[in-house]
């Protein structure tokens, strides 16, 4: 495939800028999102219609849910930050919506996390949001919530939780803010106090509900516009977790007084996705880049790989790869996004190490072990036989393991005119290695 690529600014022009112009573990947000952000295709990108109707929920007092799927590992996060800059350089919607955006992963452990936890991260997100506005926190809505708290565990005193902080009628911000922080890390961390609790909370749900509520509203009250919750990775929820709040704790999430986008990993849309849990939800799905065609026969799907490797030459120029290389990066890292950014990062860690003054094949064949290195390790030859039947049928089968293949991204959801599934392409090269497997 050739191309004329153009010198993007902040590409970088040694291994060492480019290392760190290729960190895959942080979405991309302010300078970097307009440096670096290619936009997919207009038939597969959902912002537009999303953007509508929350321009349509801010104008009528929706409050709306949302939720944003995909793959982790796919852009999820980046899209989500590049709504919300949508949203604050839209005048009708900059005008109309109150937007509180935060990542629940910064706040909560989510290893064992359930709606008492997002309801406090909730107000966490509020007070951060307001403190960064330079607005001030509804005191009396504070005094409402430490007042029930109070009430519900009174009992964590510094020498229970073993911290720096007493249940008292001090209402100050650091204190709230502290409390809140505190007992959530008790809940969410698991042993005895957090396990009672969390049984203390919950016999008390819907008032937890409405004093969140009650904050939102005054929100709304203060900043005269609909409030906009934007909670981000959602999606990083351990299965039993994810079930727990989308599912078993569904109605929380749904009856927030606003509106509200969350995301939710792609294995719980498989398995979830017709039931009534996600009725009340407007669902927008991230979809995969699609570097090749449901029929391997069809060959690759060149328009999605030229948008993958401008993903790569905004970050590094052409000069640092041999010929051909990027574009099999591409096709090796099977669509996903980060696999592609960190196969590049390593690349150029290797290349530096070793004095290597561009990256070849033989440096990306490097890099492709480590891969295979790491999928194998949580593979076994059942596993394998199941991976090669979904490579053959282009389907997944209805199992336990599916949410792991899925969450694992040994198993990729694509879409070209219909849902069809695949197996990673560096998972097919071990597959490979292990002939001959039987199938069913």
């Amino acid at each position: 495939m050739t191309t004329n690529w153009p010198r993007y600014p902040r590409a970088a022009t040694n291994f060492v800028d480019a290392y760190a112009n290729t960190d895959y573990r942080i979405p991309l947000q302010g300078e970097e999102l307009d440096a670096f952000y290619v936009a997919r295709h207009d038939h597969d990108s959902r912002l537009e219609l999303l953007k509508q109707e929350l321009l349509w929920g801010a104008e009528r007092g929706l409050t709306t849910k949302f939720i944003v799927s995909g793959h982790v590992g796919c852009g999820k996060s980046t899209e989500l930050n590049r709504s919300v800059k949508e949203i604050e350089a839209d005048p009708n919607l900059r005008e109309s919506l109150f937007v509180v955006p935060y990542s629940v992963n910064e706040i909560l452990d989510l290893q064992d996390v359930d709606y008492t936890d997002i309801a406090f991260s909730i107000v966490i997100g509020i007070y951060n949001r307001l403190e960064r506005l330079d607005l001030s926190f509804p005191q009396d809505r504070i005094q409402s919530v430490v007042e029930w708290i109070n009430d519900e565990v009174e009992r964590f005193t510094t020498t229970t939780l073993g911290a720096e902080v007493e249940v008292s009628t001090d209402f100050g911000l650091p204190k709230i803010l502290s409390y809140l922080n505190v007992l959530g890390i008790r809940v969410r961390g698991g042993g005895s106090y957090g396990s009672e609790a969390r049984y203390k909370v919950k016999k008390r749900a819907p008032e937890l509900r409405h004093l969140v509520n009650r904050l939102l509203d005054h929100l709304k009250e203060i900043s005269g516009m609909n409030v906009l919750l934007v909670i981000d990775d959602l999606d990083k929820l351990p299965r039993r977790e994810a079930l727990r709040v989308f599912r078993d704790d569904g109605p929380f999430l749904t009856l927030l007084s606003c509106m509200a986008i969350y995301t939710a990993p792609i294995s719980l849309m498989y398995e979830l996705g017709d039931s009534p849990s996600f009725g009340p939800y407007r669902s927008y799905p991230v979809p995969m880049f699609k570097v090749m065609h449901r029929n391997p026969e069809d060959g690759y799907y060149e328009p999605d790989i030229l948008k993958m490797m401008e993903l790569v030459y905004r970050r590094v120029v052409p000069d640092l790869f041999e010929d051909g290389v990027v574009e099999e990066m591409v096709k090796t890292s099977g669509g996903v996004v980060r696999h592609l950014i960190k196969m590049v990062q390593d690349a150029c860690l290797y290349c530096a190490t070793f004095n290597r003054e561009v990256v070849t094949r033989d440096v990306l064949e490097w890099v492709v072990n480590e891969f295979k290195r790491d999928f194998s390790r949580r593979l076994t030859r059942a596993d394998y036989i199941r991976l090669k039947r979904i490579h053959l049928t282009k389907d997944c089968e209805d199992s336990d393991q599916v949410w792991e293949y899925l969450q694992s991204l040994c198993v990729l959801e694509y879409v070209n005119g219909d849902y069809w599934y695949d197996v990673h392409p560096i998972v097919q090269r071990l597959i490979a290695e292990r002939e001959p497997l039987p199938v069913d």
